[in-house]
């Protein structure tokens, strides 16, 4: 027996090193992702629901706090949101460090339960360390970079803290826990829609646990309160499905939906939607089972039924999230953020395998160890992507605030940062005026109206001005120059780039950060993020535009051939297509295949196209058009992939004299317009070329 005992200590030993080893790797490259991912930019819900709810605040609007997001309530979120703007300057970053600490709260709460029934138990810290290896596990990054997601973490740790002081009153029968249980069920409520599933949930475990009916009465008191509360007022938020046609209609995809959604950290792993479901499936079937041996051997005590009721709450959420999300497809139960919860049921399913490891058969409890053993591993490869490049995405985000704060609606880069144009724009307006968050400072500002000559270095630093592209700034034309700069004198890139014309006067202003791998594979010293992008208004163009960077060494000269645009750019207007026909024209050359849009690509083809994509990405080519003479503006209608990178139009007269050119508008797989506004009085030729080689770069032209 001491051989035994000896032997299965030894193992346990093992078990916590490897799991210490494991966890502690998780945690540090965790930190290290959110570190990296971080960018002070408002991000999607954030503008509504941050900083639109601070400029009610200040406007003295206070129904503000409890406002709905959708169909959620996040009262305790808007706390942190107004503490964040109001004393850190609203970049978020104090937001990430509260989403970090919420995790390791519920570490704390589920460590606090394994304590209590495993005291001497060799396998007590393995479970400790298993904890925090699934809490802080990458495949749940959206959960802790995005700022705005602290309501989806606090409900679980709010319910998870309800359920188990609930489950401490029922033991020590002190009113200080219901108080506890029943505040923190208030907290969940207040966190998001599904934190209303605690009391119901309250009610249940504590008539198994057969506390007082005073105590009972109580939490019956509460809860209609705070569903009272909940619901004035409430309005069903559009674009979600209903949850009783869901389940009436289509309950076998609701049921695949929920699985799904229970087996998404392992997305990554399994790599197959089937298997993800799977293990879903297979997490249900192991509570299920627990639960029968329990009550078998009539062990359902309360520390069982913290555990029980807190699976029943994830199942519930898992179940409320697909009636209301099935209309966004099975896919949809794998995004980020709804593995925070199925990784808490997994670790609610092992802490239960641990502490019943006497009551069910010892198969059970080696398939516990087993699986103790195997979800870290299954989790570690998605934890390599915490050390993914985010470089891009945050200059993407920081170039589209860049863009609105000069009033320039770029629809490229803004409708990745909030999707509705209206309430970005007036939110971005009120946020200059208040100086609120990534607009509390001057950085989107020059207020120099010209550059001396004097400040202008004769030495100029490396990079070049590569192309220029149009597009629709509210009523106007702008446009969005392109290139890459550093500064081999003091080894950085510098952060500005100012576009004046010949006379040095400022016509524009641009900011660096972009990646480009093609520059850092190509200069010593492999500098990294070199790219630039700067907006000019067309109605300050007058006549080449030449680039200066700012630097700490001086004003210096960006190289490369000025970019000629001329006052009368002819460009009147870039839309989405209304339907109406293209200008006609007669094809003089094509390279470009006649006849249907390439086939990746579903959206009707109205009519026949001409289309460089048919041939596959790498195809370089090019078609020239004419135009007859006529004094109506000139409408050419056409699509892009989703890299429009290196996909040129160039205009000629009949002298073959450049009139325009620039890279083509954006238009990834929709059907778009472009204005020329030329009054010609003799024949007008236009050339569409393909110079790109890479993946999504291809063009189609509408045949009118």
């Amino acid at each position: 027996m001491k051989t035994v005992s000896m032997l299965s200590s030894q193992k346990s030993a093992y078990l916590n090193f490897y799991l210490a080893a494991v966890s502690l790797l998780v945690f540090l490259t965790t930190l290290w992702g959110v570190y990296t991912h971080f960018s002070p930019v408002p991000f999607w819900d954030m503008w509504d629901g941050y900083l639109r709810f601070y400029l009610q605040i200040l406007d003295h609007d206070h129904s503000a706090w409890l406002q709905q997001h959708n169909e959620h309530r996040i009262f305790m979120s808007r706390i942190l949101f107004w503490i964040d703007i109001r004393f850190f300057r609203g970049t978020g970053a104090f937001l990430l460090c509260v989403n970090l600490l919420i995790q390791l709260g519920t570490a704390c709460v589920f460590s606090s339960i394994v304590s209590k029934r495993m005291k001497s138990d060799p396998y007590k810290y393995a479970i400790h360390f298993f904890v925090i290896c699934l809490l802080f596990s990458w495949v749940q990054n959206n959960n802790l970079t995005w700022a705005f997601q602290s309501q989806f973490l606090f409900v679980y740790m709010f319910s998870l803290l309800a359920f188990w002081n609930l489950g401490q009153y029922s033991t020590e029968k002190k009113i200080f826990y219901l108080a506890c249980s029943l505040l923190s069920a208030c907290c969940a409520a207040f966190s998001m829609a599904n934190g209303l599933l605690v009391f119901p949930l309250l009610f249940v475990q504590a008539l198994f646990l057969r506390i007082s009916k005073r105590s009972i009465l109580a939490i019956m008191v509460v809860a209609l309160g705070i569903f009272a509360v909940y619901f004035n007022n409430y309005e069903k938020p559009s674009g979600h499905a209903s949850s009783v046609d869901s389940l009436l209609q289509h309950p076998f995809l609701v049921i695949q939906f929920m699985f799904t959604f229970l087996g998404s950290p392992f997305k990554s792993a399994l790599n197959n939607i089937h298997f993800v479901t799977a293990a879903g499936v297979l997490l249900m079937a192991g509570a299920g089972s627990y639960l029968y041996f329990i009550i078998k051997k009539r062990n359902l005590n309360s520390v069982n039924l913290t555990l029980f009721t807190f699976l029943l709450f994830i199942f519930g959420t898992a179940l409320a999230t697909a009636t209301g999300r099935i209309n966004f497809g099975p896919q949809a139960a794998m995004e980020s953020r709804y593995t925070t919860p199925a990784l808490m049921g997994w670790i609610t399913l092992i802490i239960i395998g641990f502490v019943n490891q006497t009551t069910v058969h010892k198969y059970f409890f080696q398939a516990m160890k087993g699986a103790l053993i195997c979800i870290p591993l299954l989790l570690l490869p998605p934890q390599l992507k915490a050390f993914e490049d985010f470089s891009g995405t945050a200059f993407t985000r920081k170039l589209a605030v860049f863009g609105l704060a000069r009033n320039h609606y770029d629809e490229s880069y803004a409708r990745q940062v909030y999707p509705f144009k209206d309430v970005l724009v007036d939110t971005v307006d009120q946020s200059l005026d208040q100086r609120l968050s990534i607009f509390g400072t001057d950085w989107y500002k020059y207020d120099h109206e010209a550059l001396s000559a004097d400040s202008i270095s004769e030495k100029p630093c490396m990079g070049n001005m590569e192309s220029v592209r149009p597009f629709q700034s509210g009523s106007t034309i702008a446009y969005r120059v392109k290139g890459w700069v550093w500064d081999p004198q003091t080894k950085s890139v510098p952060e500005y780039i100012v576009l004046t014309d010949s006379s040095h006067q400022v016509v524009g202003l641009g900011i660096s950060g972009e990646p480009r791998p093609d520059v850092t594979a190509a200069i010593e010293g492999h500098p990294t993020n070199t790219g630039w992008r700067a907006y000019v208004d067309k109605a300050s163009i007058r006549g080449p535009i030449f680039a200066f960077a700012l630097t700490d060494s001086g004003i210096l000269p960006v190289p490369g051939k000025p970019i000629e645009l001329a006052e009368n750019t002819f460009i009147a207007g870039i839309s989405d297509w209304d339907g109406k026909p293209p200008s006609k024209f007669k094809i003089l050359n094509s390279e470009w295949t006649e006849g249907k849009l390439p086939p990746h690509v579903k959206e009707d083809d109205p009519n026949q196209v001409l289309t460089s994509g048919s041939q596959g990405d790498e195809f370089e080519g090019k078609v020239e058009i004419e135009f007859e003479p006529d004094h109506e503006p000139i409408n050419i209608t056409y699509m892009t992939g989703p890299d429009s990178t290196a996909q040129k139009i160039e205009v000629f007269d009949s002298d073959g004299k450049l009139l325009t050119q620039f890279e083509i508008p954006e238009s990834t797989h929709r059907w778009s317009n472009i204005r020329f506004d030329l009054n010609a009085q003799e024949k007008v030729k236009a050339v569409l070329s393909d110079q790109g080689k890479s993946w999504g770069q291809w063009s189609v032209l509408l045949i009118p």
